[in-house]
């Protein structure tokens, strides 16, 4: 039987960073050395969304608190205009969804996916988005995903000095 995904808690801060690391480097960005700049800022930036905060949610598959983890996710509320549908402008958005290279192909970001979906559905939000990987277009398509009819597009700005 495999583990139900369960909240993340503060102890789980050095194994989400852990694995955010391997997120970036399976999509092909270098994450750097144990001291880079972001590893600096991730534990305040996980510990307040996992503990401060309502409309963010994180589960985690893994051992107790603090052990290692094999997957990991994310699922926060946005916020964007009214529309017909969707009349409060609420939407969902899942990201950091990432499993271990040694836990893949075990269904752990299926459950990971279907957890945060449902925890969405329970404060009312039934419009859910997301940025897939290649590897994870499978997964997200399995859970109901469609390709969104709005393009997505990015700015990068340079910082003003």
């Amino acid at each position: 039987m495999h583990p139900r995904p369960r909240p993340a808690t503060p102890a789980d801060i050095p194994e989400l960073i852990r694995l955010r690391a391997v997120a970036l480097a399976a999509l092909g960005v270098e994450p750097g050395p144990a001291d880079a700049a972001w590893r600096d800022v991730a534990p305040g930036w996980f510990l307040e969304r996992i503990s401060d905060r309502s409309d963010v949610h994180c589960l985690v598959v893994g051992g107790a608190p603090g052990e290692p983890l094999a997957a990991t996710g994310m699922a926060w509320v946005t916020y964007h205009l009214p529309r017909p549908r969707y009349t409060d402008g609420r939407r969902g958005y899942l990201d950091g969804i990432v499993t271990d290279d040694a836990f893949r192909g075990q269904g752990h970001a299926r459950r990971i996916v279907d957890g945060l979906v449902e925890w969405l559905n329970g404060i009312g939000i039934r419009y859910i988005q997301l940025h897939a990987s290649a590897a994870g277009e499978p997964v997200y398509k399995a859970a109901g995903f469609v390709p969104s009819h709005f393009g997505s597009m990015d700015l990068f700005t340079k910082p003003t000095d």
